[in-house]
């Protein structure tokens, strides 16, 4: 039995409407007076992500992340881009489209803390591991983060991201919206020094990136193994645990260095932008 906020979630279209409407969105052309228009549906979904956002929001997450400051954040697709993905997926119509809701939370957090964090938002739809998706071994275009794909009455997207991913992320899609978004997809510019750039940015997430947050995941998977391990000389212990201290919080600091560099990127991108 739907509870009602589950009943409230239910799209007041036929999927069959939604369908036709994706054909339209597609092709450019005026939907039927019989069909939803693009606005009514993209508000119905933003309303959807919304109250997503507010259930995520609204959770207790500091027996994950402690006092990490915390980001949850929800948009709908725009026409541009959802025509876009229509055009790549032409078989996809609209109601399998998984991220027209889609919901952001970010957070400086280690990689297992995300993982935690994305399995906990299954739960709290009461789904499992199955609709966690794992984007950070195989990036796409450099694109890293564990996303949720909520098999709701509709579908909502949720990309869990540590600060580092978001930054990056952020700098990349200011960097695609001036060079072309196709670089979001594989493709490279034509333009030489575009192409260097993009290859650049592909580099810093795939080959800076992901080996920092790696070690951070292994020194704070260290320090918890010691908390938990009696067994050794307490002065070692206690020396070693000091060392691996040590070490995290100058990691910490290396990662502000790379939020603050990649953000400035992303202002630079947004600057170039709007001079065009």
């Amino acid at each position: 039995m739907l509870s009602s906020y589950d009943a409230w979630m239910q799209p007041p279209w036929p999927g069959n409407r939604l369908k036709n409407l994706s054909r339209h969105i597609r092709d450019g052309t005026t939907p039927p007076e019989n069909l939803p228009t693009y606005d009514e549906v993209m508000l119905w979904y933003n309303d959807l992500a919304a109250q997503v956002q507010q259930k995520i929001s609204g959770l207790d997450w500091s027996p994950l992340l402690g006092s990490n400051s915390i980001e949850v954040s929800s948009r709908p697709k725009t026409i541009d881009t959802l025509r876009q993905k229509l055009l790549r997926e032409p078989s996809t119509p609209l109601p399998s489209v998984q991220d027209i809701a889609g919901v952001r939370f970010d957070a400086e957090m280690s990689l297992a803390q995300q993982d935690a964090v994305a399995v906990a938002i299954a739960g709290m739809y009461g789904q499992g591991r199955e609709c966690v998706k794992d984007l950070r071994a195989t990036p796409h275009s450099g694109y890293r983060a564990v996303h949720v794909w909520l098999r709701l009455p509709a579908r909502v997207e949720v990309q869990v991201r540590t600060h580092l991913q978001s930054a990056w992320a952020n700098a990349y899609e200011a960097a695609a919206d001036f060079m072309g978004r196709d670089i979001r997809y594989g493709q490279l510019p034509s333009n030489s020094t575009h192409r260097r750039m993009v290859k650049s940015m592909q580099t810093v997430s795939i080959e800076q990136i992901t080996p920092t947050e790696q070690r951070r995941d292994a020194i704070e998977y260290e320090l918890l193994r010691l908390q938990e391990d009696s067994a050794g000389a307490p002065l070692y212990r206690q020396q070693l645990q000091d060392m691996l201290e040590a070490e995290l919080a100058q990691r910490r600091e290396a990662e502000r260095g790379i939020r603050d560099a990649l953000q400035s990127i992303h202002d630079q991108f947004r600057s170039l932008k709007r001079s065009v």
